[in-house]
């Protein structure tokens, strides 16, 4: 498909031109959409689950006693993950003291919010790389990519719930789906290239495990052994490339582990038999019927619409698994994951939040092939869902601002407390009334029939976000009251 767009943009300049155009146009709305995602909500508000509370915890602790090597949690070692992200966010936190004014850093970046920068940091990494590793992937050989797939793959992944839910969360589950982005950037790229392809599967391998322990690398290695036995190309090359992979993994996964056998052997063996595969395979109950069909509702929820634009992307390009040995490395690694997820009772279901990167890339390879009837409902849908939303939110804000007490609704009063006054926030403002204005021209710009009406999702969910945050004071103060907190799934709380 792409050589022989190629072909036809060669033979016709303006063409090319309008396809570079669209091309940057898209690029730009996606950087745009993605950067206003990570930023939005992301400082300024307190703890909102007994996870974030946690985490919070580890990274002042190292704050406090520079003990990179060993966080704590109320005095106690913080052993349910390994450190990076906690790492990240302590280094994230003392160079904010370090090289701002002690004022301003006290005003604008406090270390209690300079350390959630960590999950924008690694948010942002995942979806650079899921762009990257979605113009990997949909590349056949050395064709130029399809324009536009690495940005429909950005696209579709802020706009699954999974990724809704969990995205902005200060839990090691960020480090881990930016782990797994990056190795699955490498692991398209080995056919081409052995050195970049297993430089970037093991170093993204090494960030899995050490934002989550051995899941990421487990995942990832199981797909490697079964990818050879469904057609990966230039198995000589492959094989060398791993080699490579292990070579660049090793160090992150084996530095720490002995530095902490070093500093407390007993600690170190309660961490390894608590990461053990034999701890793995224990969990594993195929028999257990209820608990897969919950994972099944799980994975439906989670995944959606990514798994939908998945399994129609395979439908529409059947052929996909046969010509683009990174579209079937995305669907390797998906199967295996979700699998593991579903069968051991060991994980529980945040881990599904890094597996989808590789649904989302999928799902864009199909997004310019979706037939109008799909098309259609999936816009006006998105039009309505969103719009009913966005009145809802503006409504409310605009009582606080007006009335100075929230609306009298009585719904409102069983998760958000009603002698709440308003706070004034001028640059979230800004943000929230610019993507307003975005998602608006989405819709009317980008009619049914053309697959761009599409983009009314990710505008949408990225509307909203700022539109919460907007509200962010109000839903800390219920969060303090714990009466919004009775409303999240105990099933759905990251686990630290």
């Amino acid at each position: 498909m792409a050589r022989s767009a190629n072909t036809s943009a060669d033979g016709d300049p303006s063409a090319a031109q309008a396809q570079t155009r669209k091309g940057s146009w898209l690029w730009l709305l996606t950087l745009l959409l993605a950067g206003a995602f990570v930023a939005s909500g992301l400082i300024s508000h307190a703890p909102w689950t007994a996870s974030e509370a946690q985490s919070l915890a580890a990274v002042e602790s190292i704050v406090e006693s520079g003990d990179y090597l060993l966080p704590r949690v109320d005095g106690e070692p913080a052993l349910q993950s390994p450190p990076l992200y906690y790492m990240a966010g302590a280094g994230i936190a003392q160079a904010a003291a370090a090289y701002l004014p002690a004022e301003q850093a006290a005003q604008y970046l406090p270390a209690e919010q300079a350390a959630r920068v960590a999950t924008g940091v690694f948010l942002a990494i995942a979806l650079v790389f899921t762009a990257l590793f979605g113009r990997a992937a949909w590349r056949r050989g050395d064709d130029v990519p399809p324009v536009g797939v690495g940005a429909a793959s950005v696209l579709v992944l802020i706009g699954t719930l999974g990724v809704i839910w969990f995205g902005h969360d200060m839990a090691t589950d960020s480090a881990l789906m930016a782990g797994m982005a990056v190795a699955l950037y490498g692991m398209a790229l080995l056919p081409r290239k052995i050195l970049w392809g297993g430089f970037w599967l093991g170093t993204g391998a090494g960030i899995a495990f050490m934002a989550k322990g051995p899941f990421g690398p487990m995942v990832l290695g199981v797909a490697a052994l079964l990818l050879p036995f469904l057609g990966f190309p230039r198995f000589g090359r492959y094989l060398r490339g791993i080699i490579v992979a292990v070579v660049f993994a090793l160090p992150w996964l084996l530095i720490w582990p002995l530095l902490l056998q070093q500093r407390d052997p007993a600690l170190y063996e309660a961490w390894l038999s608590a990461n053990s595969l034999d701890t793995f395979l224990a969990g594993v109950d195929i028999k257990d019927t209820a608990s897969q069909l919950e994972w099944l509702r799980l994975f439906l929820t989670m995944a959606f619409p990514a798994w939908l634009l998945a399994v129609l992307t395979l439908v529409l390009r059947p052929v996909a698994l046969f010509g683009f040995a990174g579209v079937r490395a995305a669907l390797v690694v998906t199967l295996v994951g979700w699998a593991a997820l579903v069968l051991s009772d060991a994980l529980t279901p945040v881990y599904g939040f890094a597996l989808l990167v590789p649904l989302a890339v999928i799902g864009a390879g199909g997004v310019l092939r979706l037939p109008r009837w799909f098309v259609w409902p999936a816009h006006w849908l998105s039009a309505l869902l969103f719009g009913a939303i966005a009145a809802a939110l503006w409504g409310a804000w605009i009582w606080l601002m007006h009335k100075g007490e929230p609306p009298p609704v009585e719904a409102l009063g069983q998760y958000l407390p009603m002698d709440y006054g308003f706070q004034w926030q001028p640059a979230v403002y800004v943000t929230a009334a610019v993507l307003t204005l975005i998602w608006l021209w989405a819709v009317m710009r980008f009619r049914p029939s053309r697959p761009a009406a599409l983009l009314a999702w990710p505008a949408g969910v990225v509307m909203v976000w700022s539109l919460v945050a907007l509200h962010q004071p109000w839903i800390d103060a219920a969060i303090a009251e714990g009466t919004l907190a009775k409303a999240i799934p105990a099933e759905l709380a990251p686990q630290p």
